[in-house]
């Protein structure tokens, strides 16, 4: 096998497609737990808006299996070198070796613990105005803190430019004077009391319960915490800066093991991290066959 990419979502699949159509031998180790699985849409693809996230993957997994990859499901367990090769060992106890792996296992977004937020994770609730801020122009918007303070505070001020209204839930965090500042002369209403609740009422409304008062608003925002699942990275020994590995075009600090996409750039949608697949898996190619001409 020349390459394993483990982590079947959209930066890998990009890559994996790449690879196989420069006649590498992929194998494209897939868990089946992507990212963005709770979305019903995905925006600001070229040509594709509106498309399920799963839908786009599963037409990506089977152009790559038709150029001659190949696609394992499991779970990459552990990740060791020895000389030249590294080996995936997968939960089911078979392992993989390769000279090249990349690891795209993406993020997990942490939520604000607050009753039936993550059960509207993705359908009435959402992190990112430009994924999802164009559907809910000219509407009331609620924004929930309570996990990541300046990436929610950024998002409250930004949804301004598409909300009729942005109410600002704290649910514990505290807004320092110049946020309050920003705030007020945003037209931001701030409503200082515990969240206990989120649901859906009808006409897919979010509302929201507090301690004394029921709000209803067209859709609900929050500040998720991101944690890059990127364990394996680390084990290997991968350079961290600042909470992530350090890569530099795909490459990591390890000679053969490279990373793209969210679990080292929490920001990249789905066109981002596609892109950043597609030009890892060819710097990969490229890779292999100057090591070949050496």
């Amino acid at each position: 096998m020349d390459v394993t990419i483990i982590g079947g979502g959209f930066a890998g699949t990009a890559a994996a497609i790449n690879l196989a159509r420069a006649n590498r031998s992929v194998c494209l180790v897939d868990e089946g737990r992507p990212r963005n699985r709770f979305s019903e849409h995905a925006h600001g693809i070229l040509g594709m808006d509106s498309i399920k996230p799963v839908e786009l993957l599963e037409k990506g997994h089977a152009e790559f299996e038709s150029f001659g990859g190949t696609i394992v499901r499991d779970r990459a367990e552990n990740l060791t070198k020895s000389h030249d090769k590294w080996s995936v060992t997968l939960a089911s106890s078979k392992a993989i070796d390769s000279p090249h792996v990349l690891v795209t296992t993406g993020i997990t977004d942490v939520l604000p613990d607050v009753y039936g937020l993550s059960a509207l994770w993705g359908t009435r609730v959402f992190h990112c105005p430009y994924c999802h801020g164009y559907e809910v122009n000219g509407t009331d918007l609620a924004v929930i803190g309570g996990e990541n303070p300046g990436f929610t505070f950024h998002i409250s001020k930004l949804l301004t430019k598409w909300a009729k209204t942005v109410t600002f839930f704290p649910n514990g965090l505290e807004l320092p004077d110049e946020e309050l500042a920003l705030f007020s002369s945003l037209n931001i209403e701030i409503v200082d009391e515990p969240v206990l609740e989120v649901s859906s009422a009808e006409g897919d409304q979010a509302v929201i319960r507090t301690t004394n008062h029921h709000f209803v608003f067209e859709s609900c925002f929050t500040g998720p915490r991101f944690e890059p699942n990127d364990e394996l990275l680390r084990e290997a020994g991968c350079d961290v800066v600042d909470g992530w590995v350090r890569t530099e075009r795909g490459r990591t600090s390890q000679p053969g093991l490279w990373a793209a996409g969210n679990v080292v750039s929490s920001p990249d949608q789905v066109s981002q991290a596609t892109g950043a697949g597609a030009a890892v898996g060819i710097a990969i190619d490229q890779a292999l066959f100057s090591e070949k001409l050496s």
